[in-house]
């Protein structure tokens, strides 16, 4: 069985769910979403100088974020690093075999951080569209926490940054691509399967999920990077991305409608019950 098949296997929606009084579903935290968030993409037993070698690449991927967050992409060289760094050039050339190697463990950094989000978003008590509404503002929120790591992530997949890419981090930056597609496309079975959404002939749930994060990713760069464009700068931008959000999912016919629920209220709630202390985290940095 190849990993591929292995990993498709833990996408087996079986939502449990209740109906409740205002009649969105709410569902429990059973079948394909929780076997897929329960298991990481892999557990080794590492010796003590493997271990060593894994928290010195942390270390010195910490200092790479904080010379892109300094000095931005062209900022950023294997030299740089080591000049910044305590090891020698050998030592940093041991961990990343060129600068787009190195843009790419930025890379897993990000993604690895985005799913840990986005599986705190699913803890959300709501129905489906609820929880898609919670992973959304997780997606946004890791944009406002780390914004340059954010667009770095679209950086890294560019074939002159995979071809100089060492072939172990290239499938593990493959594998966890695999996993958060693999966790979009199971919000969209899951919905299909409660009854919320009804997917039409002409539509693949692959075709949702691109358009879905082609909404978020689009519209948080957007508010990040152009926020002065007159397109933007005349809208309110605490409620930008929820506004895209009800038109891409109200134009799916996903129950229910934005003019059957308060998504503002389901946003706020979000923000409060599972993100407050992140949201704590940028106003203290906004005071520093």
């Amino acid at each position: 069985m190849s990993k591929h098949h292995e990993l498709s296997q833990l996408i087996n929606p079986e939502p449990a769910s209740d109906s409740s009084s205002n009649g969105c579903i709410h569902e429990g935290l059973k079948g394909g979403l929780k076997g897929l968030l329960g298991k990481s993409l892999a557990k080794i037993g590492l010796s003590k100088s493997e271990q060593k070698k894994v928290d010195r690449e942390q270390e010195l991927v910490d200092l790479a974020v904080l010379i892109l967050n300094q000095e931005g992409f062209g900022g950023l060289s294997l030299e740089k690093l080591t000049a910044k760094s305590s090891y020698s050039k050998g030592t940093i050339y041991n961990h990343f075999s060129s600068k787009e190697d190195c843009l790419s463990a930025l890379c897993i950094r990000a993604v690895s951080s985005i799913l840990e989000l986005f599986k705190r978003a699913l803890m959300f008590d709501g129905c489906s569209r609820e929880k898609t509404v919670a992973v959304h503002y997780a997606y946004q929120l890791y944009a406002r926490l780390e914004p340059t790591m954010f667009m770095a992530v679209l950086s890294s997949k560019s074939p002159g940054v995979r071809e100089k890419t060492s072939p172990e981090r290239t499938q593990i930056m493959d594998a966890l691509e695999f996993e958060i597609n693999n966790f979009s496309d199971a919000m969209f079975r899951n919905a299909v399967a409660d009854g919320s959404l009804d997917l039409p002939s002409h539509l693949s749930i692959e075709t949702l999920t691109f358009s879905n994060w082609a909404m978020s990713f689009g519209t948080n760069a957007l508010a990040a990077g152009a926020a002065e464009a007159t397109a933007i700068n005349r809208l309110d931008p605490t409620t930008l991305l929820l506004q895209n959000i009800g038109i891409l999912l109200d134009g799916m016919n996903w129950q229910p409608l934005s003019k059957d629920w308060d998504y503002q209220k389901t946003w706020q709630r979000v923000e409060e019950e599972i993100f407050a202390d992140d949201i704590q985290l940028i106003k203290s940095r906004k005071n520093t």
